[in-house]
This record gives structure tokens, C-alpha cells and sequence, in this order.
């Protein structure tokens, strides 16, 4: 009997060290989801400004050089110069909207940070379709903290582009 209890002790031991030292099984990748169709297909794009909030933190004074509208101006500098949309001055006349904002987050006397978000809606509907969010590296000096906006800024029209380009993205009908 002490043999048979010892023997079911030790195979069960055994069995567990088997399962445990397997290695994990791997789940299938999961396939893309499609871009929505009117994100691939859109072809007039109305730039909508969503504002900048918190350019001036309290006794630091202003934290980005430029006005309230930068990153406005340079999303639409960036299309137009892609060629890729037609801009258009009302939303109205739009296939889509592309709307543009950028936001501090700081303390006094810690480095700034902000993030920038760049929301693609339907100007039929007003659904949100797609939504890209790049930060801006915190900086000391406000002549960093411009480039690092400025490299955020071209961080996000790349991403647009790749997801307008990719070959996996075509849209079900």
C-alpha cells in the first residue's frame, strides 16, 4: 500500500513538472481588422482645430514657441504638401475630418510632456473612425520641447500614410 501511495505521489509529481516545463501554447495570430471604407477612400478632408490646451503653465510663461493654432498649421502644411487629399474649407464638402489637437501635462519645475491626437471622423455621421495619439518627449528648454513636438507631428502623418498605404487594409465593401 505505502508503494502504491508513493508511486501515485510520484507520478503525480511528475505529470505536474511536464506540464509546468511545456512550453505555453501559442494562440493563432489574429488577423487585421479592416480600415473603415471611408478612411481609405476619402479623398477631401476638412482639418478641424480641436485646440492646444495648457501652453502656458503658470509662472514658466509660454511653453511651445507659436500660436494657439501650431499644430493646426502644421497638420495642414503636412497634407498639403502629401497631395494625397484635396482640403477643403467647409465640412460640408468633406469625405472626411480630420481633427487636430495637442495637450500639456506638466508641473511647475518638472520637464513638460504633451500628447498629440489626430481624430478622423465621418462629417456625415460625426462617428469617429480612427484616432492616432503620438507624445511629445518632455524637455526642459523650450527650444527641445518645439522639436520634439515638430518630431511628433511627423510621427503622426507617417502613421496616417502607413494606414492609408498598407496592403492589409483594404476595406469589405
Amino acid at each position: 500500500m505505502r508503494l502504491l501511495v508513493s508511486f501515485l505521489i510520484i507520478a503525480t509529481l511528475l505529470a505536474e513538472i511536464a506540464i509546468l516545463g511545456a512550453p505555453p501554447q501559442k494562440s493563432p495570430p489574429v488577423p487585421p481588422a479592416p480600415v473603415p471604407a471611408q478612411v481609405l477612400n476619402g479623398r477631401k478632408v476638412f482639418i478641424s482645430n480641436a485646440g492646444e490646451e495648457n501652453l502656458n503653465v503658470g509662472l514658466i510663461g509660454q511653453v511651445l514657441s507659436g500660436s494657439s493654432d501650431r499644430v493646426y498649421n502644421q497638420l495642414y502644411a503636412a497634407i498639403q504638401k502629401w497631395g494625397r487629399y484635396e482640403l477643403v474649407s467647409s465640412p460640408a464638402d468633406a469625405d472626411l475630418i480630420f481633427e487636430i489637437g495637442f495637450t500639456i501635462n506638466g508641473s511647475p519645475g518638472l520637464p513638460e510632456t504633451g500628447h498629440l491626437r489626430l481624430s478622423i471622423r465621418d462629417p456625415k455621421t460625426n462617428v469617429l473612425l480612427w484616432t492616432f495619439v503620438e507624445y511629445a518627449q518632455a524637455a526642459m528648454l523650450k527650444g527641445n520641447r518645439d522639436k520634439n513636438l515638430d518630431q511628433a507631428m511627423s510621427v503622426i502623418v507617417g502613421e496616417l500614410r502607413t494606414l492609408v498605404a498598407a496592403p492589409n487594409a483594404a476595406a469589405k465593401p
